[in-house]
């Protein structure tokens, strides 16, 4: 079984009418190959707290995948408000627990802890959220980073524990993974990177006794021929250059130190790996998040997602544009991938 997630800012920022942000919601809705939604999260971006539940109400099938910061809120509020909403959305959530690239966006939430502090943070921070999912009588903890006194939630999450998704290429992300992802986030890597990341990450679950499942974010830019995905692949470049010095897109910063970023700019010393691995977005975008493309036609794309299938990818997030966005374009696309890869 293959999954396909994308990722949906719901409200644009300076919107301040809902409509366009229904369409968006309710024309995922409407997907039939979307298995989950990453609503992602920034200091600066409308608050997916208040949009996730939003979309949910709006909804039947759209299963938001909710980016949460450890130490924006206490961590019994956030197991409390996660089981709420879990219980709300009728089992359709999950949780993607992000630690924090971006030391000037932290410290916009008055968030001044060093990386290595906010993982050691974060495995503390889910060992209690956990424990408070599953704990049947009150409980005490007291840690390096929190203390909390007779825990215990009334109302638990549907699914037993929402699932904990995360994504980090630093031995400490590996590490905290290792002992609390369900899913393993990797951005688009060529496939000898890809296979390096997931037998490390597997090896630290294994020494956990834990099992782990990866997804892989990559855009895709699918024509009837190469030269039609080329052409449009191209158009998005010209697109985002000519837009180099605004904020029109969405960029890393360049106080993101972290070591995803620096391995994702490594990349960029070629522009094509493999068969069709592109790296031109990478390179304008400073190294962001879900760059990275796949180029072609469907039968091309379809098997090098086949090969990264083999590495051991069950999930690929996946989204197209200058936006990195959902197109249903992708739709029928996706419905042969599903149906192909799954078997």
């Amino acid at each position: 079984m293959v999954d396909f997630f994308t990722g949906l800012q719901p409200l644009q920022a300076g919107e301040t009418d809902p409509d366009r942000m229904i369409a968006r919601i309710q024309e995922l809705d409407r997907s039939k190959v979307i298995d989950r939604v990453l609503v992602g999260y920034s200091s600066t971006w409308p608050h997916n707290h208040a949009t996730a539940p939003f979309a949910l109400a709006l909804s039947q099938k759209f299963s938001p995948i909710v980016a949460h910061r450890p130490g924006v809120m206490p961590p019994v509020a956030a197991a409390r408000y996660f089981a709420t909403l879990d219980v709300l959305a009728r089992g359709r959530l999950a949780v993607n627990v992000v630690v924090g690239g971006s030391d000037k966006d932290l410290r916009r939430e008055s968030d001044h802890l060093a990386k290595r502090e906010r993982y050691r943070r974060a495995i503390e921070y889910l060992d209690v959220v956990r424990r408070a999912w599953t704990e049947t009588t009150p409980f005490d903890h007291h840690g390096e980073f929190y203390t909390a006194e007779a825990v215990k939630i009334q109302t638990k999450p549907v699914q037993g524990q929402v699932p904990i998704f995360m994504g980090g290429e630093s031995a400490d992300a590996v590490d905290f993974g290792a002992r609390h992802a369900d899913l393993y986030m990797l951005w688009g890597e060529p496939f000898a990177g890809t296979k390096e990341r997931i037998d490390r990450v597997t090896a630290a679950a294994e020494n956990y006794g834990r099992q782990m499942r990866f997804s892989l974010s990559l855009r895709l830019f699918i024509g009837d021929t190469d030269d039609e995905a080329w052409a449009q692949a191209h158009a998005v470049e010209r697109q985002i250059a000519e837009a180099t010095g605004t904020t029109t897109f969405l960029r890393s910063s360049s106080s993101d130190t972290s070591v995803g970023r620096q391995r994702a700019l490594a990349l960029t010393s070629e522009e094509l790996h493999d068969d069709c691995f592109w790296t031109g977005l990478t390179k304008l975008l400073g190294g962001f998040a879900n760059s990275q493309a796949l180029v072609g036609t469907e039968e091309r794309i379809l098997d090098t997602l086949g090969r990264y299938r083999d590495l051991g990818v069950d999930t690929f997030l996946v989204s197209t544009g200058a936006e990195a966005a959902w197109d249903p374009a992708l739709e029928s696309f996706l419905a042969r991938a599903k149906k192909e890869l799954g078997t």
